[in-house]
């Protein structure tokens, strides 16, 4: 009994760090010069990772973005100051490492506007980029405990191929406030759902979707539950979390820990009495913690090989599913979430070629010469 009740209670602690917000990750500045144009910081998995990538710091009231690895010698790392921003970090300064190289709507286009979308009462914020006569809207969805902002880079892909793009949040996101626990897309999808019917009202006759992270597991459930799902043509998941107890246990492993703790996180928030106690409403149905593909559907997933949070396995899995439509790029090793970073001409690449490709675009909205 005794051991029981420790595997339980060791279950609840792993969901509850799964499903509810924390801190951001900082990496500490060793050294601006401003001379060479370079910056220096602690070497790890992410900050050694090529590629450009915004880091933000003064409690985020500025950031700046990095260019590829000067040098390394396995303790700190040097890479170049891109630009010539206005405030840079000082030593000592602490950084939030990430991959949104832009990360305002007006630095994809000056043509947008900020609409607000309500599901079950409530109304939520979205960035809507127009293009004349598309009938095709393209509906971004961010992953867990982040904001609109960290899927701004790939709006450009879409507005590209003719679609007009919706950016959307949901509930217990960074820009809802209330601090509310994930449900890995059981309640959030519903937001995506609202999305998907305001699109419609607004001149949608098709529809993309396209997720990162949860923001594919949401896609998933939209696509299966949705009175609008036979609307939806194709779906462009990136770094899916397509398995929860499978990042549970990817996630418990990066930590250092045996990756049965995550298989018993993610049981727990499957059982209704230990759901609770991790701080959900309602537990999550199992089938739900594994989203199956829509049969025939087109889904592009693009997934780095080094991804330690969502296993790469788990895409290739599910590619091969029976009754699958879906084409995995896989990219260079890099940190969950950076593929475009890494590898941004095969990133934006599969997304043209994928979407030239499928019946996601009406002739009016075929790709731009």
């Amino acid at each position: 009994m005794t051991v029981i009740a420790a595997a339980t209670a060791a279950g609840v602690v792993v969901a509850k760090k799964a499903i509810h917000p924390r801190p951001k990750r900082t990496v500490t500045v060793v050294d601006v010069d401003v001379d060479s144009a370079s910056i220096t910081v602690p070497s790890d998995e992410q900050t050694r990772s090529p590629g450009e990538y915004r880091v933000y710091f003064h409690d985020g009231q500025h950031s700046i973005l990095v260019g590829d690895v000067l040098d390394d010698d396995g303790r700190h790392v040097r890479r170049t100051i891109l630009g010539e921003p206005a405030t840079v970090p000082a030593a000592d300064d602490k950084l939030v490492w990430s991959g949104y190289l832009l990360d305002t709507p007006a630095a994809v286009s000056s043509s947008f506007e900020e609409v607000a979308i309500t599901a079950d009462g409530d109304p939520r914020k979205a960035w809507y980029f127009p293009v004349a006569g598309a009938t095709t809207w393209a509906i971004h969805v961010h992953g867990i405990h982040s904001g609109r902002q960290a899927i701004l880079r790939a709006v450009p892909d879409t507005l590209s191929a003719g679609m007009s793009s919706l950016v959307i949040g949901y509930r217990g996101d960074v820009e809802d406030g209330r601090g509310l626990p994930a449900t890995f897309g059981t309640d959030e999808w519903h937001d995506l759902d609202a999305a998907m019917r305001h699109a419609v009202n607004h001149g949608a006759e098709r529809l993309v979707l396209v997720g990162w992270s949860m923001g594919a597991t949401i896609a998933l459930h939209a696509a299966a539950r949705s009175a609008l799902r036979n609307q939806i043509d194709a779906m462009i998941l990136v770094c899916p979390a397509l398995d929860w107890f499978a990042a549970l246990r990817a996630g418990a492993s990066k930590a250092g820990f045996p990756g049965v703790l995550g298989s018993m996180g993610a049981l727990t928030l499957t059982i209704p009495g230990l759901a609770r106690l991790a701080g959900l409403r309602k537990a999550i149905p199992t089938r739900w913690m594994r989203p199956a593909p829509p049969a025939g559907l087109p889904i592009l997933l693009i997934h780095s090989s080094g991804d330690r949070d969502v296993p790469l396995e788990v895409s290739k899995r599910f590619a091969a599913t029976p009754g699958a439509s879906a084409t995995l790029v896989e990219i260079a090793p890099c940190p969950h979430g950076m593929e475009l970073n890494r590898e941004p001409e095969p990133f934006h690449r599969s997304i043209a070629r994928f979407l030239s490709s499928t019946s996601a675009l009406s002739r009016a909205d075929r790709v731009r010469e």
